[in-house]
């Protein structure tokens, strides 16, 4: 037979909307006949106080005026639960019918329909912003990541070129971006997917002309990465989780030599002039495919509202490594002004190049490491302000300037680390 909860349903229903305590005190008196769906059966023997406290930060009501008919709906609840409403195997549906006949499947019986009982199970657990299962759970983490990467060997470079140099540059940390998105239901495990990246580091040097010729190095950096983890739908507040990654790693080295450009004399006829530049050009691309192992503490909490969370993951990866060796010639010829048309000008430039290159595809092995720790003050029951630190190794890997002295992929250790912030939003 199906289970009456018309009266308990009435309370939730008003107490969800908002109803103000004038209202709820006025129709405390009467019970009016309502037709409204069944909840779920295997609801807890025993309903959160902080439902129907008003000082509660996750509660859904929040102001003192309501604190009173908070009460009055505790007590009637508590009243119903007494009476020996609650009955049952808690796996029934709406007919009547045991949950194993059901076509759906989840805990305890229940699909994604609550087993034909348009109330999905119970739930609770932190950032849940309603007390009725409605949907999956989400997690959305946005932010901005400012990170430091190793700085380039420019006392290499500068012993094997020689002479006095005008700038030295490092790089300067790289702004970038970060966002993931977690998703649980009734499956047993949520589903993770994350991206980060940083695309602006740069670092450079230039030495002072010789002979008429200028040498310039530029080191360009950029880091993305893209993962999808499976996380287990666990009470535990340790958390092991695997997934699959990919990490892409861009460096390049450019060398250019510039000739000063020189104007040769007016003359009938007309002179030339010819200056040749030339570019040495270390194009790396570190693609790293892998599959990842991690933990994850989800919250230590002090106080109500501010949460510290650590995590870590390991794994290794087949490198698919791609470089492009490209060596560039500029020559440009430069005509002066001809004598014999005075009051007009003949000055002209033109320049051919000529460039070659070599391509070099390689598969090694590489690892990957990272772990993390963050800090959330809680603004509202879903939404907090992040702010964390975390760092990145990744073995295995080539760099731009070990590349212009050597052919191939020659690996090497590099270490990322530096701040996340952002905001994040829990349902």
């Amino acid at each position: 037979m199906p289970f009456r909860h018309s009266t308990l349903l009435a309370l939730l229903v008003l107490f969800c909307q908002g109803v103000s305590s004038g209202q709820l005190l006025a129709q405390s008196g009467s019970n009016p006949p309502m037709m409204l769906p069944q909840v779920a059966p295997n609801m807890p023997a025993e309903m959160p106080v902080e439902m129907f406290d008003s000082n509660a930060v996750s509660g859904p009501m929040s102001t003192n005026a309501s604190a009173t008919s908070n009460q009055l709906l505790l007590q009637q609840y508590q009243a119903l639960q007494t009476s020996g409403t609650f009955q049952g195997t808690g796996q029934e549906n709406a007919s009547g019918e045991n949950c194993s006949t059901c076509s759906g499947s989840g805990v305890s019986g229940y699909d994604r329909c609550g087993c034909n009982i348009e109330l999905f199970p119970w739930i609770s657990g932190p950032g849940s912003s309603d007390q009725w299962c409605v949907g999956p759970k989400w997690e959305v983490d946005a932010g901005g990541l400012i990170m430091f990467r190793d700085d380039a060997d420019w006392n290499r470079v500068i012993a094997n070129v020689g002479g006095a140099t005008t700038s030295i540059g490092q790089f300067d940390p790289g702004p970038g971006g970060r966002v993931f998105v977690t998703g649980y239901n009734d499956s047993g495990f949520g589903i993770q997917v994350g991206y980060e990246g940083i695309n602006d580091w740069n670092a450079n040097l230039a030495f002072a002309p010789v002979a008429g010729t200028t040498q310039e190095f530029t080191y360009q950096s950029r880091l993305n990465s893209v993962e999808i983890n499976f996380l287990p739908n666990v009470p535990s507040v340790w958390k092991l989780y695997s997934g699959f990654r990919y990490v892409q790693l861009d460096e390049d080295f450019l060398d250019n030599t510039r000739a000063d450009r020189v104007l040769p004399a007016p003359a009938d006829p007309p002179g030339t002039s010819q200056t040749i530049d030339q570019g040495l050009n270390r194009l790396l691309e570190n693609r790293l495919f892998g599959l990842q192992l991690g933990g994850r503490r989800d919250a230590w909490q002090f106080g109500n509202r501010l949460t510290l969370q650590t995590f870590a993951n390991a794994g290794v990866y087949i490198n698919r490594f791609r470089r492009e060796d490209i060596d560039l010639t500029v020559t440009t010829t430069i005509s002066g002004d001809d004598t014999a048309t005075p009051g007009v000008t003949e000055l002209t430039e033109s320049s051919s190049s000529f460039s070659t290159t070599t391509r070099t595809n390689l598969n090694d092995v590489a690892f990957v490491g990272e772990a993390g720790i963050s800090a959330a003050w809680r603004l509202t029951p879903t939404t907090a302000v992040r702010a964390g630190y975390q760092i990145l190794a990744l073995d295995g890997v080539a760099d731009g300037l070990t590349a212009s002295f050597t052919p191939g992929l020659n690996s090497d250790t590099l270490i990322f680390h530096g701040l996340q912030f952002g905001l994040e939003y829990r349902r």
